[in-house]
């Protein structure tokens, strides 16, 4: 996903003016509804799911569901539901749309139709920058980012068309040129490098020499022995990518996110197993 997004600085200290946003839009039926996901640990606890209405501001969405602590002139997150970062331990609030770290704070993102909006607090100290997580799929190749709407590539081993009908259905438009959205299938062999550099592209579940590293937050970067696939979302050039150290373990990833989108709900990145079972999600202790 070619989209330049970069980490929201929101674990600023500053003091609190905490509430709930009132006069709030109606919520529209169906598909049109914004999705506000509030999360810790890398996804690992879901702390509430509620609805809003498009056309708002990401921050007026979030008071709109929750009780919001805020810094520096109400531009920052410091606490959700009383739930406050801690800056001496390295952890904070940060959020995505659609998969992707915006590059303007929440008061300066509008919500459209459709969107997801996912705030997670966690430890940050290792990956400053987590530009894309796949914690969203599909997104963002069904509703696209901030409004504009891109078509996805989906390239690699045959077993990718699975995926491509997957995302079909979802209301993607796949296509079989290039695009800046892109999602491949590929052995750990045909992936190279893009995978190994875990800090620089904020890849929470990554290689090295052929093995899958799974990110464990203070835990730090370790090898897992039973993973031979991975999910992971990353830019550029674009993202997400399942990758195996063979084409049937590269094939299992792939048929089960494609069959499952949930199967990736609320996680940055995955570690599987050859059959295509997760075995880890990325930060997660």
């Amino acid at each position: 996903m070619a989209v330049g997004a970069r980490l929201l600085a929101a674990v600023l200290l500053g003091a609190l003016a905490a509430g709930c946003g009132q006069d709030a839009s109606a919520v529209p039926a169906g598909p049109a509804a914004v999705r506000v996901t509030i999360t810790r640990d890398y996804g690992a606890t879901l702390l509430h799911e509620r609805q809003a209405a498009p056309g708002q501001s990401a921050m007026n969405a979030l008071r709109r569901v929750s009780h919001v602590g805020t810094s520096y002139g109400g531009r920052f997150v410091q606490s959700i539901d009383g739930l406050a970062g801690d800056p001496s331990g390295h952890e904070g609030w940060l959020y995505f749309i659609n998969g992707i770290a915006p590059d303007v704070g929440a008061t300066d993102m509008t919500l459209h139709p459709g969107d997801t909006e996912w705030w997670d607090r966690r430890y940050w100290s290792d990956l400053v920058q987590t530009p894309v997580a796949i914690g969203q799929w599909p997104e963002p190749f069904v509703h696209g980012y901030n409004g504009h709407h891109h078509p996805v590539s989906v390239r690699g081993l045959a077993c990718s068309s699975a995926l491509a009908a997957s995302l079909r259905r979802a209301g993607a438009r796949v296509t079989s040129g290039s695009s800046s959205y892109q999602v491949k299938v590929e052995t750990f062999a045909q992936a190279g490098g893009e995978l190994t550099d875990w800090q620089g592209k904020g890849l929470t579940v990554s290689l090295s020499n052929g093995r899958v590293m799974v990110y464990r937050g203070p835990g730090g970067l370790s090898a897992d022995p039973a993973a031979h696939a991975l999910i992971a979302g990353y830019q550029p050039p674009g993202a997400p990518g399942d990758a195996g150290d063979t084409e049937p373990a590269a094939c299992a990833a792939a048929a089960r996110l494609a069959a499952s989108p949930t199967l990736v709900r609320d996680t940055y990145a995955v570690a599987l197993d050859g059959a295509g079972k997760v075995v880890a999600a990325g930060g997660r202790e």
